[in-house]
């Protein structure tokens, strides 16, 4: 049986829970127990992120009246945050970091 090919929003998930693992001490082959992936793969993913694989990914803002009232993020996996300032910006980003 082949094995099937994590998608980026998938890794983007996954690493997101490592890093809040990692800051709690947690060890890669625990967290990849508790997060249900095998340890050899979040390995390799932690490895690719620190290479410089983009946090972000480009956008297009669509609506023209969203932009006035502030700045609108939309995420790989669909979720959307409206109304942000430059500061709410760099806060999002920081947290997310």
């Amino acid at each position: 049986m082949k094995k099937k090919k994590a998608g980026e929003a998938f890794k983007r998930k996954v690493l997101a829970r490592w890093r809040l693992l990692s800051r709690r001490g947690v060890e890669v082959e625990r967290a990849a127990v508790e997060i249900g992936v095998a340890a050899a793969d979040l390995a390799t993913w932690i490895r690719e992120a620190a290479s410089g694989s983009p946090l972000f990914v480009p956008v297009h803002v669509e609506d023209e009246a969203a932009v006035a009232s502030g700045i609108v993020v939309v995420f790989g996996c669909g979720v959307r945050v409206e109304g942000l300032s430059v500061a709410d910006l760099a806060e999002l980003a920081r947290r997310l970091a």
